[in-house]
């Protein structure tokens, strides 16, 4: 294989700063990516199969509410900067293009169905020289099994040798996308040598860091090993809080205490028990690698028992909850805050709040829900519940559950909080470790928190 394509425009012929970069797929993903590039100085062409999503960019509306991308994409659509169509010809002068489309399961195996469409609409538009690069979550080998064969087939071309193909994964994570994409480092996996060194040399073009391997399957590897350590990492600290609740301790002083100890290349890094793991990543990326495994006859179990275990940790909250009641659900009023997986984000995929909510009236309970970033009428289609402001949340609730850490409830103090509810005869279930457990002491409210033990 030629390992040096050639083209115009740049390092490799992959262009710079100044010129145009075409962005296929227009999620949290590519959105957050093109909010940096323009940022950067790049003229973004974004695709996107949603007409809805390409007529809120000409009208210099972000696709998503994230802190640090909104602001900066709808700046750079209003001037221009970042422009959308449905049409994957827009494109067609672009020396680099990234795909960033989604990769979601179906029944428990990888849908590649998007990656696939993505790649044929594009395949045609590209020229000898340029670089195309997969950012889109893959399973192992997929670059190479699934995506070159594709793009040979509607390009004509020869990827790796006429034009450069590589994989490197995003690794942001939601509410600290922008941060993310201009700090960490990039994983680099090109199918051939040129490929990886086009690659390197377009994100160099921002600032950041590379971290070449030696092809796609590589990196592919790396970003799901990424997510199923942190998978099974608050597992370990889920099952740790349930632990430290049945022996009356707080698991937040035990995880401290366990991280001083050096191991490895650093410390022992267990990370924080909550209400629930939520999102695309964590839910999907174990069981790619479990749905790998099986496909090389190995059956890898750690990816199975840490979904198992996150995924128990909603009705865990919906116990503490009723505990914190003295056991029982029915006609009581409870504030939920937060609807989003996380927070300073407005994404709501799988996350945990539905489960909790689900849970508490089922038992019976009067549910009010409020979020400070998602959308009301998303809000009411996810839950079939109207959303309320915080103010009529919290206004005479039995219990205060909090599901999402947004920055409006961390502000909260246990003054207000009590001020707001209106009466010291409630209890607080803090799923996200927003109040110390000692904070309510002395006051008449119940508090109950993953991990932390009961306090009246």
């Amino acid at each position: 294989m030629d390992e040096t394509a050639t083209g115009s425009g740049g390092p490799g012929g992959v262009g710079g700063p100044g010129g145009p970069v075409g962005i296929v797929g227009l999620g949290y993903v590519g959105t957050s990516l093109a909010a940096v590039l323009a940022e950067g100085g790049y003229a973004v062409r974004g695709v996107d199969v949603d007409a809805t999503v390409v007529d809120r960019v000409a009208g210099g509306q972000c696709p998503i509410e994230e802190d640090g991308i909104t602001e900066r994409f709808e700046r750079y659509a209003r001037e221009g900067r970042i422009t959308a169509s449905t049409d994957a010809s827009t494109v067609a002068d672009c020396p680099t293009v990234l795909v960033t489309v989604g990769t979601p399961l179906a029944a428990a195996d990888p849908d590649l169905s998007a990656v696939e469409a993505a790649t044929a609409d594009v395949a045609p538009h590209v020229d000898r020289g340029e670089l195309v690069v997969y950012r889109s979550t893959l399973p192992a080998m997929a670059t190479e099994t699934t995506v070159a064969p594709l793009f040979a087939e509607g390009s004509g071309l020869e990827p790796g040798a006429d034009f450069h193909l590589a994989f490197c994964p995003e690794r942001m994570a939601e509410g600290s996308a922008y941060e993310d994409l201009t700090t960490t480092p990039v994983v680099v996996g090109g199918l051939s040598a040129g490929s990886r060194d086009a690659a390197e040399s377009f994100w160099s073009s921002l600032g950041l860091e590379t971290v070449p391997v030696s092809d796609p399957t590589a990196a592919e590897l790396a970003k799901l090993a990424d997510n199923w350590w942190i998978d099974l990492n608050i597992a370990l600290a889920n099952e740790l809080a349930i632990l430290s609740e049945t022996l009356g301790t707080d698991a937040m002083e035990v995880i401290s205490a366990a991280n001083t100890l050096p191991k490895g290349q650093h410390n022992v890094n267990i990370l924080y028990p909550g209400a629930g793991v939520g999102g695309s990543c964590l839910h999907k990326d174990p069981l790619f690698v479990a749905s790998l495994g099986e496909e090389h006859g190995l059956d890898l179990e750690t990816p199975r028992v840490s979904r198992r275990v996150n995924d128990r940790m909603p009705g865990h909250v919906v116990d503490l909850t009723r505990e914190a009641l003295g056991g029982d659900l029915a006609g009581a009023t409870v504030a939920v805050l937060g609807v989003a997986f996380k927070a300073a984000t407005d994404d709501t995929r799988n996350t945990p709040a539905v489960p909790v909510i689900e849970g508490l009236r089922e038992g019976g309970a009067d549910v009010r829900a409020t979020d400070s970033y998602v959308p009301a009428a998303e809000v009411e289609e996810l839950l079939g519940l109207r959303p309320t402001r915080l103010p009529e949340a919290l206004d005479g609730a039995a219990a205060v559950v909090i599901v999402t850490d947004h920055g409006a409830y961390r502000a909260l103090t246990p003054e207000t909080l009590r001020e707001r509810v209106g009466h010291d005869s409630f209890a607080v279930v803090d799923g996200r470790h927003v109040f110390a457990p000692d904070a309510f002491d002395g006051t008449g409210v119940t508090y109950r928190g993953v991990g932390r033990g009961a306090r009246e």
